[in-house]
């Protein structure tokens, strides 16, 4: 059973839609990357999903319980933090988790034992009983991740966990959200950083305007952005109208280069098909494999439509120019 399940949940704020429609599956012991610009809806869904916020429409439910009918069972299973983690830096790391513990309503022998735990899974053992306003970025959102697990959730929800951290910094958290998961909790983390997203994540969404987009394993997102080639040519339309009329997909890309849909088999057609077109062919290269690139076609799409239908709505069509 999926531990996190969102069915058509949309949230409007005044006339506006916020989320729209959204649909997602989290799986046990998953990585799962919320992944979009700033402004996309993405910490909106996870104040719904924490019960922070109230879906005008649709379905949240964790660990199959419903969010809104079942507040306490669903919320029983889910650790958060929401924008940034809650400490007080006046006390030490570990009095901030007794005082967390204490309202997770641990007991002393537990709570002792509970709170060894998740200081040595985030790797603050040395540094615990320090004063928090001595701790770096990076330690105080190892901090605040910790607190997180104290109610040994089957869910970790982070919204935008690496924010201001250095690369050492985000090195870490990524590898402790690895780690975490191949100990069997499912981790959701929303994000504006592809690197990062591409690197710790097994599956994403990635998330435009409060809907999504694609959703995909990482790796299936990588292979496709990467299963394509660029080529430079002396005359781009023509060679995209050449290309698509023989039925492939193929583009002009911010560099002026076409981008061509084309596994390595399918590379020589291409070129015969261009040179049989007179097009004047100057290189050739794999497409840049990177979640980035796959996310940046995705959204320009996204924007190109959305700017034709605003177009034809207005009647700005070619008879109109």
């Amino acid at each position: 059973m999926a531990v996190l399940t969102l069915e058509n949940v949309a949230k409007k704020i005044g006339s506006r839609w916020i989320v729209e429609d959204l649909n997602m599956t989290v799986e046990p012991a998953e990585v799962y990357g919320f992944l979009g610009p700033n402004g996309a809806g993405k910490t909106t869904t996870i104040r719904m999903i924490v019960g922070l916020a109230r879906p005008t429409k649709g379905v949240i439910r964790i660990d199959g319980h419903d969010v809104q009918r079942e507040c306490a069972a669903a919320l029983r299973n889910i650790g958060a933090i929401v924008e940034n983690p809650e400490t007080y830096k006046y006390l030490s790391g570990r009095e901030n988790l007794i005082h967390y513990a204490r309202l997770n309503g641990l007991d002393v022998g537990r709570r002792n034992r509970k709170i060894d735990e998740v200081v040595d899974i985030v790797g603050l053992t040395g540094r615990i009983h320090e004063k928090v306003k001595r701790y770096s970025l990076g330690m105080r959102q190892r901090l605040g991740v910790a607190q997180a697990l104290l109610g040994d959730p089957k869910l970790l929800v982070l919204d935008e966990p690496t924010n201001g951290l250095d690369p050492a910094g985000m090195r870490e958290f990524r590898e402790l959200m690895r780690r975490l998961a191949q100990e069997g909790m499912s981790v959701f983390v929303s994000s504006h950083l592809l690197g990062e997203i591409q690197l710790m994540c097994d599956r994403v969404a990635i998330v435009k305007n409060g809907r999504v987009i694609a959703e995909e394993r990482v790796n299936e997102l990588v292979e496709n952005a990467a299963g394509g080639i660029r080529i430079a040519v002396g005359q781009p339309e023509p060679a995209v109208a050449a290309l698509q009329s023989a039925g492939r997909h193929a583009s002009v890309d911010r560099d002026g280069f076409i981008r061509v849909t084309a596994k390595r088999d399918e590379v020589p057609d291409v070129i015969r098909r261009l040179v049989n077109a007179n097009i004047d062919i100057y290189g050739v290269e794999q497409g840049r494999d990177s979640l980035e690139e796959m996310f940046l076609q995705l959204t320009e799409e996204d924007a190109q439509s959305m700017q034709s239908a605003v177009s034809a709505a207005a009647g700005e069509g070619p008879a109109n120019a």
